[in-house]
């Protein structure tokens, strides 16, 4: 699992390095969505909780992490921030390059 380096964190997760680590290692049971960049055809961004990652075929995916919420409303609130950052700052909805070329 790999972390955006400017990651998108809801307002609800007080302490996002514990959470990270918690997600690396696997560590105890909590209730976070995670958004990522998609690796399927056209889709830019997925979102999903964190208690998919207790499969391993789920598990063994590579993800990029770019934003982290306490719930799924949340999560929609943060993948409309990314997309408006998206559109400000390159005038296109291309939200997977935007991503990769900030993170390079």
């Amino acid at each position: 699992m790999q972390f955006y380096n400017k990651l998108y964190i809801g307002e609800s997760i007080k302490h996002p390095k514990r959470v990270k680590w918690k997600l690396r290692v696997g560590a105890g049971q909590f209730n976070v969505h995670l958004i990522t960049i998609s690796e399927n055809g056209d889709n830019q961004l997925e979102c999903f909780h964190n208690g998919l990652l207790k499969q391993k075929v789920f598990r063994r995916q590579r993800h990029f992490v770019v934003g982290i919420a306490a719930d799924y409303e949340e999560a929609i609130g943060l993948i409309e921030q990314i997309t408006a950052d998206c559109v400000s700052e390159t005038g296109t909805g291309n939200i997977k390059a935007f991503l990769l070329d900030k993170s390079s």
